[in-house]
Formats: C-alpha cells, sequence, structure tokens
C-alpha cells in the first residue's frame, strides 16, 4: 500500500446531548463556526474537504465544502457511523478526519499525522497528549479501513473506535498542543 492522495473529512454528525442538541458544528467559537474553523486547517494538508452532517445541510454547504450524511444502514453505531460514511466517500488512498467541536486545532497536528503516515501507510494513526488520545483526530489508509470497518460493524464488538483502530492496526502520534485539541461539548466551554 502506498501513501498517493489525501482527503479530509470534519466529523459533524453527532447528537450534541451535552450541548442542549444544537449542532455543534455551526456554533460560533470566537466568531467562526466551528466546523470551518476545522475545515480550515484540514485544507491546508489535504487535497479535498468535506463534511460529515445528519442535518442542516444547506447551512454547512454554505461553507463550500461537499455535505454527506451517513448511510442509513449503520446510524446510531457512534461516531463509527460518521467514519464508514467518509470511508465509503473519499476517492484518495488516505483519509483525515476531525470532530468539528476542536476549532483550535492546527494544520500542523493534520501535518503531523500526515507524516508519520507517509512513513508506515498501511497503518491508523491518531493524536494523543499528556491528557489522553484523542482518536477523531486521525489519519486511515482507505480502501483498507473501509473495508475492516465494515467486517467490524457486521459483529459483535462493541462501538468504539479505539476497538476498531487496535483491531485494525494502530499507533498514535505525540501532539504537544494541548489546547488545540480543547473538546468544545457545552455552552460553557463555548463562552
Amino acid at each position: 500500500m502506498a501513501f498517493i492522495s489525501l482527503s479530509a473529512a470534519v466529523l459533524a454528525g453527532g447528537k450534541a446531548e451535552r450541548m442542549s442538541r444544537q449542532d455543534k458544528g455551526l456554533l460560533l467559537f470566537q466568531g467562526e463556526p466551528m466546523a470551518l474553523s476545522v475545515g480550515r486547517a484540514l485544507q491546508q494538508v489535504a487535497d479535498r474537504v468535506f463534511i460529515n452532517a445528519n442535518r442542516n445541510f444547506a447551512a454547512y454547504a454554505e461553507f463550500g465544502y461537499d455535505v454527506i450524511a451517513d448511510e442509513q444502514a449503520y446510524q446510531g453505531k457512534g461516531p463509527l457511523s460518521g467514519l464508514l460514511t467518509c470511508l465509503a466517500f473519499a476517492k484518495t488512498s488516505h483519509l483525515l478526519v476531525s470532530p468539528c467541536d476542536t476549532p483550535r486545532i492546527s494544520s500542523a497536528a493534520f501535518a503531523k499525522l500526515k507524516e508519520s503516515s507517509l512513513l508506515s501507510p498501511e497503518k491508523i494513526y491518531y493524536l494523543s497528549d499528556a491528557f489522553g488520545t484523542h482518536p477523531l483526530h486521525a489519519i486511515l489508509p482507505v480502501s483498507e479501513a473501509f473495508a475492516s470497518l465494515k467486517l467490524f460493524l457486521g459483529s459483535d464488538y462493541r462501538f468504539s473506535v479505539m476497538a476498531f483502530y487496535e483491531k485494525f492496526g494502530c499507533q498514535s502520534v505525540d501532539w504537544d498542543g494541548e489546547l488545540e485539541l480543547l473538546n468544545v461539548n457545552t455552552l460553557e466551554q463555548l463562552a
């Protein structure tokens, strides 16, 4: 397997239960929709960026990116639903993903994931810092991860992103920018 091309997806398809079910990707953080901030950071590293959302499609489309919804057959399986949908949509050898609720993330973090994947393109790489793992900031080999994730979702495994990564083969990439990995999950954090 070779690293040939790279697309990127902003994951904005969650239910946002801790955010009073408001669509997190469209909420403003420092004057800009969070999904747009993440998309711009991804755009500096990837050839193409798209957004995975399950509502407010027209609002997301205004950012200038393609918008795709989770496949019906896999809805309700948490972030893995969005991940499968993004892998199915990507037409590149590798896919970067990032959740919409980390608006401070930099293109440098994504460049570090890409750098790791260039050295060993058959693995999944995800960010980690002193506070833990950040599995939805990741780079995946598209066709292999797609086939493996379909099997994984059809099995009796728990629907955990890390459980899938570990079954597939993964490695963490240390990232020192903990402020960049701030996950905005509540209205208090948004303020």
